[in-house]
């Protein structure tokens, strides 16, 4: 089995920037989740994938100076990433290592957190039972993900159809699930914990916001592969893209990015 998932959406200054965006957009979301698990004062937590920020910064000033934050993530460039992020909290460490076997010893956090880990990852199960082993009895394990069924733009385009179903395609044939929202309650249930309970929050975005184009983004990065797969020829592909980036330019347009699922519960005693 494969330990450490290859990361496909690169690792660079750009990648960093959109990550940066994405913990801001995420935000108030994040906030409302953090406040239902209940991350105290003075406790111990880590969040898993955190990239060049995460919620490591919402979850420093929850556990304050007596507390203690670890930021775990396989991709030094990331981890160099959240050193300049934030390099003012005393209160967090940065650690590099594998989600599925992090080396931590068990239960020796008081919750644990991830946010778009699992759907970049093949086997998102090792990942929760990770989490889930590192959690003390009575902490708390909270998760992120999105599902892609929502994502859309309106009014529709044949484009949209076909750019978005290949991507679907590429990312599906990696092993990993754009889907796997909707299956947190079970992936957290099937780990093993109890009093699992979940939300939902959907986005829309105008021409102007970055992840207006968000599809497109992905086409980018995805496109040697994409082609390598035969799924679409260069002409096409080219030809499907700039429709598309006309058609999502246009005033009268709108997406709909997919529903960010969240679900937490509780290790037993």
């Amino acid at each position: 089995m494969q330990s450490v998932a290859t990361y496909h959406l690169a690792a660079d200054e750009s990648e960093r920037a959109r990550l940066l965006v994405q913990s801001e957009l995420h935000r108030r979301e994040a906030a409302q989740l953090l406040d239902r698990v209940g991350v105290g004062y003075g406790t111990r937590v880590l969040d898993v994938g955190c990239g060049p920020l995460g919620v490591l910064d919402m979850l420093s000033a929850r556990v304050g100076g007596a507390g203690q934050v670890i930021g775990l993530d396989h991709e030094p460039r990331m981890l160099a990433y959240a050193e300049q992020t934030i390099s003012e909290l005393t209160n967090v460490e940065l650690v590099l290592g594998d989600a599925t076997r992090s080396g931590f010893p068990e239960g020796s956090f008081d919750g644990v957190h991830e946010r778009l880990v699992l759907i970049n990852h093949p086997s998102p199960q090792d990942i929760v039972r990770e989490m889930v082993r590192v959690t003390r009895p009575g902490g708390w394990v909270a998760v992120q993900e999105v599902d892609s069924y929502s994502w859309m733009c309106e009014p529709g385009h044949p484009a949209w159809d076909e750019l978005l179903e290949t991507f679907l395609r590429g990312w599906s044939a990696n092993g990993k699930d754009p889907f796997i929202g909707r299956r947190l309650p079970t992936l957290l249930r099937q780990a093993g914990l109890a009093d699992v309970d979940g939300d939902a929050h959907a986005y829309r975005w105008h021409p102007g916001h970055p992840y207006q184009t968000l599809l497109l983004t992905g086409i980018g990065i995805y496109r040697r592969r994409l082609l390598e797969a035969r799924l679409l020829d260069e002409e096409r592909l080219d030809r499907l893209t700039d429709e598309l980036r006309e058609h999502l330019n246009s005033p009268d347009t709108f997406v709909v990015h997919p529903i960010l699922f969240q679900a937490w519960g509780r290790k037993p005693i």
